[in-house]
């Protein structure tokens, strides 16, 4: 069974230069975030510049331990 988090929801994804990868961990890191957040919150500024709402969840998803511990 999948986690409760991902409920009704759909994954998207694409294949960037390890270059790319990189720079979006050390934002994810310097930004105390997570890589979907992160997106989200990218995904979410291109909407609004395009005069679309802001439909992804920015919301920081527990991970390690944090995660563990919430699923009980």
């Amino acid at each position: 069974m999948g986690q409760p988090s991902r409920a009704g929801k759909k994954s998207i994804g694409g294949h960037f230069s390890p270059e790319v990868v990189k720079t979006l961990k050390i934002l994810v890191a310097q930004n105390d975030t997570t890589v979907q957040s992160l997106l989200a919150k990218l995904i979410n500024d291109y909407f609004e510049t395009n005069g679309h709402p802001r439909l992804a969840d920015e919301t920081p998803l527990p991970r390690g331990a944090a995660a563990r511990k919430a699923q009980g």
